[in-house]
């Protein structure tokens, strides 16, 4: 094999290594960025029942009526 071939394979080879690692990273990234999202508060809703939860408890029962 020529000398300039060698190099040309190995600059080849490198670039498809550095390809890779940038593919890599932009998965890295987007795997974080999905775990950061999941992790925002993305509903009000356990807040807004714990709300109505303690104002019905805090509400007078209604008295049974009698007959």
């Amino acid at each position: 094999m020529m000398h300039t071939t060698a190099q040309a394979l190995g600059r080849a080879h490198l670039a498809e290594l550095h390809r890779q690692a940038q593919r890599d990273a932009l998965a890295h990234a987007a795997r974080q960025a999905g775990r950061a999202r999941r992790q925002e508060p993305g509903h009000r809703t356990p807040g807004i029942l714990a709300a109505v939860t303690a104002w019905a408890h805090r509400r007078p029962r209604p008295t049974p009526e009698s007959s």
